[in-house]
């Protein structure tokens, strides 16, 4: 059964004001443009410096930060001209991944764009709960711009890979790669990669019938999207695999789901760890979705 197509009308940038955030903000507004969203940009002020202050000292504090994050917000989005009904902007204060959570919710955020520092900080980042739970639970899909991902490309998306399992696909990541590769008219790429799948002269004609498969499943018919779809195998590490492969394509966004999995019932799935693999190490932006999205 066809899903119904993604729709994207908020979009949230988070950010803490470093270089490393502003390729990110540059695929937000991308987005917010390709879909006239509204474009919400948030901070959250975190309280771990005040711990140790009185509360007057930390009340004033909190709020000289806060009166700062909202001036250099405002900073950010005056260049972009855009009207007053377009853009919202949201200091928080508290936990990130808490205050986050109810910015989405608050918001009816449809997609989160965040931005990575660096393979160190972001392992650092991502071997935590913050991270665990953004990327495995957060209420949105989120599309995390890593350290290696230049700014957005005016032309928009041409190619887009979605790594899938070789099973009845029904992530909700599939309705996102394919809105979004019809959305922007660009090359949707499905792949299937697994550490222990035979040589590539064994698989041929099984993965022509599940290619075959997959687009009755997922995309409609009369889409000229039918057009525009590619299928390839990887072997190897997974990671390496798809890696290996948007770097040679010159691909533009991987959308991939991210959930825990048993690898005794799903040995063909993506690893825990991929998702951190592909975000840190990816010349493009990672787009995960959670399993109910």
């Amino acid at each position: 059964m066809l899903q119904a197509p993604a729709s994207i009308h908020n979009v949230l940038f988070a950010t803490d004001f470093s270089p490393a955030t502003a390729a990110a903000f540059s695929h937000a507004v991308a987005i917010a443009n390709r879909y006239q969203s509204k474009l919400v940009v948030a901070h959250v002020v975190s309280l771990d410096s005040v711990e140790l202050l009185d509360d007057e000292p930390a009340r004033a504090l909190i709020d000289k930060s806060r009166t700062e994050a909202a001036r250099r917000i405002s900073d950010l989005l005056e260049p972009l001209h855009l009207p007053r009904d377009r853009y919202e902007i949201v200091v928080a204060e508290g936990e990130i991944y808490e205050a986050l959570v109810e910015v989405i919710r608050r918001h009816h955020i449809d997609i989160a764009v965040l931005g990575t520092h660096g393979r160190r900080a972001f392992k650092k980042l991502m071997m935590g709960s913050v991270a665990e739970e953004l990327f495995r639970m957060a209420p949105c899909p989120v599309l995390t711009v890593g350290p290696n991902t230049g700014p957005a490309d005016p032309g928009g998306l041409r190619s887009i890979l979605y790594p899938v399992e070789y099973a009845p696909d029904s992530s909700s990541a599939a309705r996102y790669a394919v809105s979004l590769a019809e959305r922007y008219g660009a090359t949707l790429t499905v792949m299937s990669v697994g550490e222990d799948l035979p040589g590539p002269g064994n698989v041929a004609g099984q993965f022509t019938e599940v290619l075959e498969h997959w687009t009755q499943n997922h995309i409609p018919q009369g889409s000229e999207l039918h057009n525009r779809i590619r299928f390839e195998t990887g072997f190897g590490p997974v990671a390496n695999s798809i890696l290996d492969f948007a770097a040679k394509a010159g691909v533009d966004l991987i959308v991939m789901p991210v959930r825990r999995l048993d690898p005794v019932i799903a040995a063909h799935l993506l690893k825990s760890d991929t998702a951190y693999e592909l975000v840190s190490r990816a010349t493009c932006p990672v787009l995960t979705i959670g399993d109910g999205l």
